[in-house]
């Protein structure tokens, strides 16, 4: 029994230090959209904007996730919620005024000793206003981020 509590108490240890090693983050994802991108870790929480361009628009978004280790060391899952902002041009017309919510889930790694994290994410979006009921489901990315 005093393993099992030894056991317990290091792994509720160990989840409970494990937010990312890191305060900021910068860097590009590529993508349907691709664009810059800036995080800021909140502990186990974290906060990223971005501009984003497509064929056709050009967005800013702001997510909030959730963030717990996964896999191996350096490795976390995040997943999350947000809005963004934008602008649809297409050809000769008049810009339309984008604004919508989408969600997040994703993978990031960061390399231990190193600056540099990759991520891995998926970021469904529905505009509210402007193109409405337009939903995009092929949002996939891959990211690099500067961290400090």
């Amino acid at each position: 029994m005093k393993k099992f509590l030894m056991m317990a108490a290091l792994l509720v240890t160990t989840l409970a230090v494990s937010a990312q090693d890191y305060n900021w983050a910068v860097g590009v994802r590529g993508g349907a959209f691709s664009g810059l991108t800036a995080k800021k870790n909140l502990g186990d929480n974290a906060m990223e904007a971005g501009l984003s361009l497509s064929a056709y628009t050009m967005t800013v978004d702001a997510t909030y996730q959730w963030q717990q280790p996964v896999i191996a060391d350096g490795f976390h899952l995040y997943y999350g919620v947000g809005a963004y902002v934008g602008l649809y041009t297409f050809f000769d017309s008049v810009g339309e005024l984008l604004l919508g919510a989408e969600g997040v889930v994703g993978l990031e790694y960061k390399i231990p000793g190193a600056p540099i994290a990759f991520s891995l994410d998926y970021r469904p979006t529905f505009n509210i206003l402007g193109g409405f009921g337009y939903s995009n489901f092929y949002n996939f990315g891959l990211g690099v981020k500067f961290c400090f």
